[in-house]
């Protein structure tokens, strides 16, 4: 299953090719992977460990089937050649929303295995964070600009030939110009991910105001956009406008075989949430 939720909110590939492009990398604030950057106890696991399958549960009966009706929604578009500007920002909204809903749901338990934590666990949790920073540092803002635009241009290429197979010269053309148009956003990723951990780490030596804590650290979760500056909030919209009309020339530009591929996908994807079961075992071996 959790592959599966996070193939979900990459539905649409290009909408994530680049550092912090829509979403931020909060990865390590989600259960799921918590305890990688956390050290926990006994008790804290078994909270874990309680928490995670009473989230799958809610998930699985209630998210799944509208993840189901979104792709089949997105491969009606695409089926019919019909997609937009405009039904392009109606499917990236809803996904922000289906977004949201899991951040909402799970924040007052990243919340109350936080306020648990002792200081030195606090102190593993940063120098892991620092660590993470320095490795995103190496791979997306030191290499030479024009190597960073290369990687980024074959990235796009080779998640297209997935979704559509491979491309016309026409097609390769289009990714070019997108990849030339968009704004680089290393820097500023980087600098707003510091300041969002930076605002933790305050907040977090507060925590013993569980119910401040709670509030203020669900609201970070939920709104992370809140702690950006203006002007990283532009280049994203900038990058989105970009994405989003780059998606509608490849729908022009693609073939019928090419689109019979990325309808059959997303119809297969849509199926594979159908049969899910949300029965205990399969939750497990999700997540263990």
């Amino acid at each position: 299953m959790k592959k599966l939720i996070c193939i979900s909110f990459c539905l649409i590939l290009v909408f994530g090719c680049g550092p912090g492009f829509i979403y931020p990398h909060l990865d390590w604030l989600i259960p799921w992977y918590i305890d990688d950057y956390i050290s926990l106890n006994s008790d804290q696991s078994s909270m874990l460990k309680s928490r995670l399958m009473q989230q799958l549960d809610w998930h699985c009966r209630t998210q799944l089937s509208a993840y189901a009706e979104y792709l089949r929604d997105i491969a009606a578009d695409f089926e019919k050649s019909s997609i937009t500007y405009t039904s392009l920002e109606s499917h990236f909204a809803r996904l922000l929303k289906h977004w949201r809903d899991l951040m909402r749901q799970i924040a007052p338990d990243v919340a109350d295995i936080l306020i648990t934590a002792t200081d030195d666990q606090i102190e593993e949790l940063f120098s892991n964070l620092d660590k993470e920073n320095q490795e995103l540092r190496a791979e997306y803002l030191d290499p030479p600009a024009d190597e960073l635009l290369e990687i980024r241009r074959k990235k796009m290429i080779k998640r297209l030939d997935y979704w559509i197979s491979s491309l016309t010269e026409e097609q390769k053309l289009a990714v070019r110009d997108w990849n030339l148009q968009l704004q680089p956003l290393s820097e500023e990723w980087l600098q707003n991910r510091a300041r969002f951990q930076a605002d933790l780490r305050r907040l977090l030596a507060r925590r013993a105001d569980t119910n401040d804590f709670r509030e203020k650290l669900s609201e970070m979760i939920i709104y992370p956009e809140r702690s950006r500056s203006p002007e990283y909030q532009e280049k994203l919209e900038y990058n989105k406008v970009v994405t989003l009309k780059f998606i509608v020339a490849i729908d022009r530009l693609m073939t019928p075989g090419q689109r019979k591929k990325l309808v059959r996908r997303l119809n297969s994807l849509a199926k594979d949430f159908d049969r899910l079961k949300c029965e205990p075992e399969d939750k497990v071996a999700a997540v263990y």
